[in-house]
């Protein structure tokens, strides 16, 4: 006979206070008469007993005299064992192996004495859950010892009980083929109880998976912890585990859980349940649990049944008073279930402590009936959850109807409306939308247009537009130029905010068509082909008849020339009139240059005030005399402006074509390079292209920097590194670093920053670098949370050209809201010299994520000749002191003074300073005595790739 779970022992210890003990006379040497054909007898009520002290012996326990036939189940003193006797008379004709067990597997501790008929030991076996498992005569999860008597023989049993909990145990004698078919018929018993369970908690766990139903997890954990309890109640966890000490401690931590995801079943299928009666219950659970620690099993039994009976009043009570009309059959199917459990665990203790036999047919109702009765529970929660669909199918029809009117408007709307993730990636698009820009409807459109960047003619724009929106919290009316599904460019107004919607954000956007405003009394088709201001081709345009031009000259083996014009002094006007006057300058001189160039080529505007000709044939002969033409043209020019004069200037680059050119945008590289050569050798004159030009060389090789640079922003090529800052006065926690650059080229190899970035200042590109770099490093970092979270403060550096690019400052805003970076873990670092010469871009720029929580380091400071003129100025929190005065400071007395004073002065201003190029131990420590607060450098770590982030160790 099994019991199925913990509530059938704490009926148990119930029984024991209530059920008779019956008085017999002393039966010092009771006698079972065992036959042929004898395959499954009880011991137990044939059995003498008798209580002794604790540490009595088997030779003390043979001389007494008062065995009685009966004993008190109540716990034994804690110094008293209980002793058993019984003589077998094996009456039998041949050799027949028997085995006699004890079925409680939580007894403490269990010896077993075998005797002949002179009382001479035969055998002994020390068992018990207290003792080691492997020790036991047959791995059994009861106590099991053999027994081989031989014919006509007979032999005393004695065995000795020491517990602390009820004395309640069966006592059988069974042949070998009994005892295996009864240990069949438990197993099936066992498996069908467990598959049955195991099914229920597997089916309820893949559920929630997919459907995301608390209750259902809390019923399949529930069912997970109801099926270890059995096992571990009827002994299987022990046989297995090979751990049998605490299997009373694991019953009340099993049991204790139990309550805790019952409980929250319950809880799921009531609801409204009050905080206060929830964590009473849950309460109620770990005391349970913590019962477990206790080392009396009575007390931790009794202890169970008082909680047990607790939680099982509250949960009656709370179900009476807490549940809705639409729930009243998942409540009542619930507390039925629970009930007849409880009934068939009484039913089975009586039957076990009574010692009335449980056949096969009895067992199996059992367990069919417990396993019904968990089914019920499931279909209490399949009938909950079939509640609550159809209470979310009325507020879904709710909605609908609701959503219906305002669906109808969104359909009609004049303007065309969008939603959007902050991604890019289109949600909704009214059917105005789709007319706008050129799709049939909202499905094509929804399916074509991967990301709203490709409404804008300049992808750019919608970055910047979001960093105005993070700005000022919305958008109205900004005109941007739009580009169609035909290709086709145009004008449209837009508006719009970002909403959260359901944990995440969208952008909520209108749109309508300003082209014919914006066009003015321009045609389209000029505007495709001609610069708006001048009339002169534009760069467009006139890429494009260079490129039939030099597929021309390929095919005929035919003469032609480019010149590249970049007018001098040109900023001069713009700075000091203005940019009207500059527009109107333009107009005129491209009228003048039109006039030289005339029929004999085709001239464009390339730029703000760059000038490309084309000459072909016979006119690319004349190519000297036409260039000479158009300085000449504008150095006669005089532009007056307010009766102000002014005269201006032009460098003119020269390309003829020869067969190695191959592509139009190589002509006009080497044009555009020409060009450079003819500003450095003065200005204001003519320079042809020669292949054997070494400063052409240089030059062409800073425009190579310059593709690869672009090459690297295009497909990713930059690298992020970093390098650790150590701080010097305490210990700190968490990362702090700086962001370094490198770019990888076409044969893997890491180049140095200092090899390319030259180029990039000098050609305006850091600022696109910037941009790559705070992109890609909040993109790492909020796909690193952990590192995020731990990170102390990070270091990124800024160009100059950054400072003063309003763009980038609304970039970096979208930035941090994109990637919700907190703004105190970024540090930017400017440059000493580049802050001075753009103060007010600096200051404004400074002052802007001042505000949002940003700080600010000073780079290389030291290395300029005012650096402190302009220190108290420029409002940093940090002073990064030059390398150069750092790694000679143990050498030179001077460097070591400029480096005392630095720190000085940044102290008195209440700013941390950090000192590069620290190289050594000996750096260090003398760094630290003079008060710095951090050092970087090989000597602290060494830069190693972002990717592969280790902390400062």
């Amino acid at each position: 006979m099994t019991v199925s779970s913990l509530s059938t022992q704490l009926i148990l210890l119930l029984l024991i206070f209530v059920w008779p003990q019956h008085a017999c006379a002393q039966d010092p040497a009771p006698v079972i008469q065992i036959v042929n054909g004898d395959t499954n007898i009880e011991v137990a009520s044939q059995t003498s007993w008798l209580i002794t002290e604790k540490h009595t012996q088997l030779s003390d326990v043979q001389s007494l005299k008062n065995w009685q036939r009966n004993y008190d189940a109540k716990p034994l003193s804690a110094n008293k064992s209980l002793w058993g006797k019984i003589q077998l008379n094996f009456n039998l004709n041949n050799n027949v192996h028997y085995f006699l067990s004890i079925g409680n597997p939580q007894l403490n501790y269990v010896d077993v004495y075998i005797l002949d008929d002179k009382n001479r030991i035969l055998s002994s076996y020390l068992m018990g859950a207290n003792r080691d498992i492997a020790k036991r005569p047959i791995n059994h999860r009861l106590f099991v010892v053999p027994l081989t008597p031989t014919p006509r023989s007979h032999i005393n049993v004695y065995f000795k009980i020491t517990d602390d909990g009820p004395l309640v145990f069966p006592v059988e004698l069974a042949t070998q083929s009994t005892l295996l078919a009864d240990e069949q018929l438990i197993l099936v018993f066992i498996g069908y109880l467990c598959g049955g369970l195991s099914l229920l908690a597997s089916y309820f766990l893949i559920t929630y998976v997919f459907l995301r139903s608390p209750v259902r997890f809390w019923f399949a954990v529930s069912c997970g912890l109801y099926l270890l309890l059995f096992l571990n109640v009827i002994g299987v966890v022990s046989q297995i585990s090979g751990i049998s000490a605490y299997i009373a401690n694991v019953n009340n931590a099993l049991f204790g859980m139990l309550l805790i995801s019952t409980a929250k079943v319950a809880f799921a299928i009531m609801e409204r349940v009050p905080t206060l009666w929830r964590y009473c219950a849950y309460l109620i659970g770990f005391i349970t649990i913590a019962s477990g620690l206790m080392q009396n099993s009575f007390k931790q039994l009794s202890l169970a049944i008082v909680l047990a009976i607790l939680a099982a009043l509250l949960l009656a009570c709370l179900a009476l008073f807490y549940h809705k009309k639409d729930k009243v059959i998942p409540n009542w199917m619930g507390t039925f279930a629970l009930s007849s459990i409880t009934i068939i665990n009484f039913v089975q203790v009586s039957l076990y402590v009574s010692g009335t036999p449980v056949n096969a047919s009895l067992s199996w109702f059992f367990s069919v009936a417990s396993i019904g009765s968990i089914l019920l529970i499931a279909l209490a929660i399949e009938a909950h959850e079939r509640v609550l669909t159809q209470r979310q199918q009325l507020k879904q029809q709710n909605t609908i109807s609701d959503l219906q009117h305002f669906y109808e408007l969104f359909c009609n709307s004049a303007e065309g409306l969008y939603t959007s993730t902050l991604e890019g990636k289109l949600v909704t698009v009214n059917p105005a939308m789709c007319s706008l820009f050129g799709y049939d409807n909202e499905a094509q459109m929804l399916l074509l247009v991967k990301n709203a960047s490709e409404f804008y003619a300049d992808p750019l724009d919608r970055e910047l537009l979001l960093g105005e929106i993070h700005q000022n919290g919305k958008v109205i009316g900004k005109e941007l130029r739009g580009v169609r599904n035909d290709g086709s460019e145009f004008w449209f107004s837009i508006s719009g905010q970002i909403k959260q919607d359901n944990e995440q954000k969208f952008v909520f956007g209108t749109i309508f068509d300003v082209t014919e405003r914006k066009q003015s009394d321009i045609s389209l088709e000029f505007l495709a082909t001609h610069d708006s201001l001048t009339g002169v081709y534009n760069r467009r345009e006139f890429e494009k008849r260079l490129k039939n031009g030099l597929n021309q000259a390929q095919i005929h083996n035919s003469e032609l020339t480019l010149l590249y014009m970049d007018l001098d002094q040109f900023k001069v006007v713009n700075d000091t009139c203005g940019h009207k006057a500059g527009d109107l300058l333009i107009k005129q001189l491209a009228q003048k240059l039109n006039d030289v160039v005339h029929d004999r080529g085709v001239l464009a505007r390339l730029g703000g005030d760059e000038f490309g000709v084309l000459l072909e044939g016979d006119n690319a002969q004349m190519a000297y005399l036409v260039a000479n033409k158009l300085l000449n043209a504008v150095q006669e020019f005089r532009f007056i402006w307010e009766n102000r004069i002014f005269t201006l200037g032009v460098s003119i680059g020269q390309v003829p074509w020869y067969q190695d050119i191959k592509s139009p945008e190589q002509l006009l590289s080497m044009a555009d390079s020409a060009c450079y050569m003819a500003k450095e050798r003065g200005r204001n004159q003519i320079h042809t292209y020669s292949f054997n030009d070494e400063h052409m060389q240089r030059y062409e090789s800073e425009i190579n920097w310059v593709a690869d640079i672009n090459h690297a922003l295009q497909y990713n090529c930059f690298e992020l590194y970093y390098q650790h800052y150590q701080s010097l006065k305490k210990n700190t926690s968490g990362h702090h670093y700086e962001i370094l650059l490198r770019m990888r080229d076409k044969d893997g190899h890491i180049i140095s920053p200092n090899a390319f970035l030259p180029a990039a200042e000098r050609y305006n590109l850091t600022s696109q670098i910037d941009r790559w770099v705070i992109e890609h490093y909040f993109q790492w970092l909020s796909a690193n949370p952990e590192h995020k979270k731990q990170l102390t403060r990070c270091n990124i550096n800024l160009s100059g050209h950054s400072l003063a690019d309003k763009d980038l400052k609304l970039f970096i805003l979208n930035g941090f809201e994109k990637y919700a970076i907190p703004y105190q873990k970024i540090c930017f670092e400017i440059t000493e010299s580049m802050a001075i010469i753009k103060m007010d871009e600096t200051l404004e720029f400074i002052n802007t994520f001042h505000r949002l929580g940003c700080f600010f380091a000073l780079d290389d400071f030291g290395s300029g000749f005012s650096s402190y003129t302009y220190l108290k100025t420029l409002p940093v929190d940090q002073l990064k002191i030059d390398g150069s005065f750092v790694k000679d400071i143990l050498l030179d007395p001077i460097d070591m003074a400029m480096v005392c004073s630095i720190n000085d002065v940044a102290k008195a201003m209440g700013m941390e300073t950090v000192a590069e190029f620290v190289e050594s131990p000996e750096i260090l420590v003398e760094l630290g005595k003079m008060g710095i607060d951090y050092a970087q450098g090989y000597g602290v770590a060494r830069p190693s790739a972002l990717t592969e982030f280790q902390s400062l160790s």
